[in-house]
């Protein structure tokens, strides 16, 4: 499964399923000590790990929507 880090607060962070958008909640302590908001993660059914090929595609992919949208409005 993959799991995007949508916000950190406190020890835990706030996971959303890339396929299913469910919320999950899970403690920082059972996560890389590296990430952060936007962090793409794969868990395997025991552990997550950072995916930062996924990660680098997923910003540049954004990056591009959001200049897509900024050309549209000019």
């Amino acid at each position: 499964m993959i799991y995007i880090v949508d916000k950190i607060e406190d020890n835990i962070a706030v996971l959303e399923n890339k396929d299913t958008r469910e919320i999950i909640n899970v403690n920082i302590s059972c996560l890389p000590s590296l990430i952060k908001e936007g962090s793409i993660l794969k868990y395997d059914g025991s552990k997550y790990y950072i995916d930062n090929e996924l990660e680098m595609k997923r910003r540049q992919d954004l990056l591009e929507r959001f200049k897509r949208l900024r050309n549209k409005n000019n």
